[in-house]
């Protein structure tokens, strides 16, 4: 069964579950062969299954743990010290993070270390009012300052307090695979 361009990306519009959508990608391939608007919207229908497959992993966690059991860090404890947080954010950015390559030469650090960053400004300055960055000094995107903007701007309304102690927690319990060497003992 042949379908027409305009069909195949209105299918792909309409899906709303993981399932509908790989259909209409998959009877909709033909479209990444030929350049232009229709294979941009077939490539977002994409980069939208991915995220939906996302979501759903994250509201799965618990079926995915049975099936994948989470690496735990070796520095987690029973309770952890909101007192803590001062002398923990001197360490985090000084930590040997793994650098992850992005298009155009730029670099960034494992999720873990923005979730730290978000956790850090909330606490000290609160809810994100700054403007998204977008270009960075180079003339490429600003992959760094838009994925730590992306972090604090995730933690709106969380008080100062848990805050902190989400920091403290995440500093002690993130996996040592998003450092080269684990320097936190």
């Amino acid at each position: 069964m042949t379908i027409d361009v305009g069909t195949a990306l209105a299918a792909i519009a309409a899906a709303n579950d993981v399932d509908t959508l790989e259909k209409a990608l998959q009877d909709a391939s033909f479209i990444d062969a030929t350049p232009g608007d229709d294979r941009q919207k077939y490539r977002a229908g994409k980069a939208k299954l991915r995220k939906l497959k996302t979501e759903q992993a994250a509201k799965g966690g618990a079926a995915s743990a049975t099936s994948k059991p989470a690496e735990k860090s070796p520095h987690a404890k029973e309770s952890y010290d909101a007192s803590e947080f001062g002398s923990l954010v001197e360490k985090y950015e000084k930590l040997n993070w793994r650098i992850i390559s992005k298009p155009g030469g730029a670099t960034v650090k494992p999720d873990e270390f923005y979730t730290l960053y978000g956790y850090h400004m909330q606490a000290l300055q609160g809810d994100n009012a700054t403007e998204r960055p977008m270009w960075a000094e180079k003339g490429g995107l600003d992959f760094e300052g838009r994925a730590r903007w992306d972090a604090w701007a995730a933690l709106k309304g969380t008080p100062e307090a848990k805050a902190k102690l989400e920091f403290v927690r995440l500093y002690y319990e993130f996996p040592v695979k998003s450092l080269y060497s684990d320097t936190r003992a």
